[in-house]
């Protein structure tokens, strides 16, 4: 019964057009989902001030990112020049070159043109919640403003 010869004019395949529609959902849902964001974190000062610079915590790197790169997270990022990262802004579809580097605290910076390319384009503010992830399928990390902080004028 398992061994059957299927005249290639019966075979069933699926359909394309489903099969993209089930991806694009599946895509739009995971952007929708604030718990599929595995970074989390409410702007400080120090973030949107004129240091240029996103400070991400050392553990949520090592836990979400480093494990796609190598399996000794020591290794990570030990040369002074960082790891060049595609970020991907999920909220406005654009893509731009950062540098992922580890400071002498441990601690991870987003580095390069992260006040230009985030602050402010995006008009990022002390108290604004933002997410990050690492994109396996697109080699890339991904970014989007969770929430804005209600702001004094």
């Amino acid at each position: 019964m398992g061994n059957e010869i299927i005249p290639y004019d019966q075979i069933q395949r699926p359909n394309p057009v489903i099969m993209e529609a089930e991806i694009i959902q599946q895509v739009q849902v995971e952007d929708e989902d604030p718990d599929h964001w595995r970074i989390k974190k409410v702007l400080k000062k120090s973030d949107v001030d004129g240091s240029s610079r996103l400070l991400i915590g050392r553990n949520r790197v090592l836990t979400h990112i480093v494990s796609f790169f190598t399996n000794d997270p020591s290794e990570f990022c030990q040369n002074n020049e960082g790891l060049r990262v595609r970020v991907f802004d999920v909220n406005t579809r654009t893509e731009h070159m950062l540098t992922l580097k580890k400071w002498k605290t441990k601690s991870f910076v987003l580095l390069d043109k992260w006040k230009k390319h985030f602050m402010n384009r995006r008009k990022l503010k002390e108290n604004d919640e933002v997410g990050l992830r690492w994109d396996v399928n697109s080699s890339r990390l991904e970014f989007t403003v969770l929430r804005r902080h209600q702001h004094e004028e």
